[in-house]
């Protein structure tokens, strides 16, 4: 019996044997996510500083201001940063799609490290923050991973029968 033997085609390329990291883009999406989240925070307190001069009609209360911001930042603080975090995890992964849930992960972890280092401080609530948002960068990478997974799936196999 004959073998079959099959034509090279040179614009098809063998399968990458490793994953590329995208390490700059990583970074600096990890970066510009942290300081996007620390911004949405802000503007949340600022917002709450115009509604108590609005109703004052002058001058708002300081004292209430930075109470209303030491409360926020301690119990609904994380929430801008996960939500900030998932999306940035999501931007990263669409454009390395291969390797979509390490880099939403490296995303979360750089946030996560960010965090801490501006943060200075060790303790259970720390440690939880930083385990929701590696988690958070985690599933947006796992989302477009599992999109895109989907999607060459679909397109391998052909028009669909309607």
């Amino acid at each position: 019996m004959e073998k079959m033997i099959r034509p090279i085609d040179e614009n098809v390329r063998p399968p990458e044997k490793h994953i590329r990291i995208r390490w700059l883009r990583a970074i600096l999406t990890g970066i510009g996510a942290y300081v996007t989240g620390i911004l949405l925070i802000t503007l949340i307190v600022t917002g709450y500083a115009f509604r108590l001069a609005f109703q004052a009609r002058g001058a708002p209360d300081q004292a209430k201001i930075a109470q209303f911001a030491k409360r926020f930042g301690d119990s609904w603080g994380l929430i801008p940063i996960l939500v900030v975090t998932f999306l940035a995890a999501v931007w990263v992964a669409r454009r390395v799609r291969p390797a979509a849930a390490i880099h939403g992960v490296l995303v979360g972890v750089i946030i996560a490290v960010v965090a801490f280092v501006v943060d200075h401080t060790l303790n259970a609530k720390t440690l939880i923050d930083f385990a929701a948002t590696v988690a958070a960068g985690g599933v947006g990478g796992l989302i477009v991973g599992r999109t895109t997974a989907n999607s060459s799936k679909e397109s391998s196999s052909g028009p669909s029968p309607t």
